[in-house]
């Protein structure tokens, strides 16, 4: 039976436009309600509205055509400028990204990709909260280093660090009422699994919420290695011929604060988790950098988080079966 193929609509997206493409028709709108409805209006029937990620942006466009009935595509942005970088293009303005941003959804391999879902308000609520806690933790860094610098001239005691200090104070206030409100929502949304995580050594209330917030179901992925390699843990190693070949540390693709995170909960788990622990102390023995066997702790929480969560069982610090 001859099935008609589906148009796929490529759009570019900032803050005040965005701009579509589809059949070799170019379309430029603003980023609004009535922006929105003219796309769908003009769009061909039936057809994939496609974008990239582009952190708050996107979101809007993509809840609202998902909500009039069409099916989105939000792809993974990395994924989109490796594509347009291997077709070698020098110029880019929001018009050709729009027309290539459809070239690569009617790629065979990204047709199969899962189509755009909206989240529940409670995780949408949550993911927002992950995203101020990063930006007020990397702000309270900026005044503690600030001060710390600004006090070999002045000296420690001058009443000008004050200013840093009281944006401090207020940061550490923030943070308290947005992990208080992250847990609550983690624990209403995930209650099985945000206990269980809190069962393995060194992962606390706080990692476990931004962990399941991030990653919205663990279960989806088939291998712990799957769910480390989201996490952005997964070793680089640059290889060519015989003039390169080495490991370039990690990947650090996906959500910055949930790897500071885990890099402060493997600061307690070398201590406390015994199979942490043993790998650890394992790596170093063979010469391993300090860094380097840290991360490997934090592929190792990963793993253990897995664990429980595909087990239903509670971490029990070395007997886990899925570890």
């Amino acid at each position: 039976m001859n099935v008609k193929k589906r148009s796929y609509v490529g759009v570019d997206i900032s803050k005040d436009s965005f701009n579509a493409y589809w059949e070799n028709c170019d379309k430029k709108y603003s980023n609004d309600r009535k922006g929105w409805n003219m796309l769908l209006k003009e769009a061909p029937v039936n057809s994939i509205i496609t974008m990239e990620a582009t952190g708050n942006y996107h979101y809007r466009l993509a809840t609202y055509a998902k909500q009039k009935g069409y099916d989105v595509k939000v792809f993974n942005p990395y994924s989109v400028r490796s594509f347009i970088r291997s077709l070698g293009y020098k110029s880019k303005t929001d018009k050709i990204d729009a027309r290539l941003i459809h070239r690569f959804a009617i790629n065979e391999e990204n047709e199969r990709l899962p189509f755009y879902e909206i989240m529940p308000p409670k995780l949408v609520r949550a993911r927002v909260i992950v995203s101020l806690l990063n930006r007020v933790t990397v702000l309270e860094t900026a005044c503690n280093n600030a001060n710390h610098a600004h006090s070999f001239v002045v000296g420690k005691t001058n009443d000008l660090l004050g200013i840093m200090s009281s944006l401090v104070h207020t940061c550490n206030d923030f943070q308290v009422e947005l992990e208080k409100e992250l847990c609550n929502i983690a624990r209403d949304l995930y209650p099985s699994q945000f206990k269980l995580l809190q069962t393995i050594t060194g992962i606390g209330a706080k990692t476990a919420a931004v962990l399941l917030v991030s990653v919205k179901d663990i279960t989806f992925f088939e291998t712990s290695g799957r769910l480390s390699s989201f996490c952005g843990l997964t070793s680089r190693h640059l290889e060519s011929g015989t003039t390169l070949n080495v490991n370039g540390g990690i990947v650090k693709v996906g959500n910055p604060y949930l790897r500071f995170l885990l890099f402060n909960c493997s600061k307690s788990a070398i201590q406390w988790n015994k199979p942490c622990t043993a790998l650890y102390n394992r790596l170093r023995a063979k010469g391993s950098l300090h860094m380097v066997a840290t991360v490997a702790v934090m592929h190792k929480l990963i793993k253990q988080a897995w664990g429980v969560v595909k087990s239903g069982e509670p971490f029990r610090n070395g007997k886990l079966a899925l570890s």
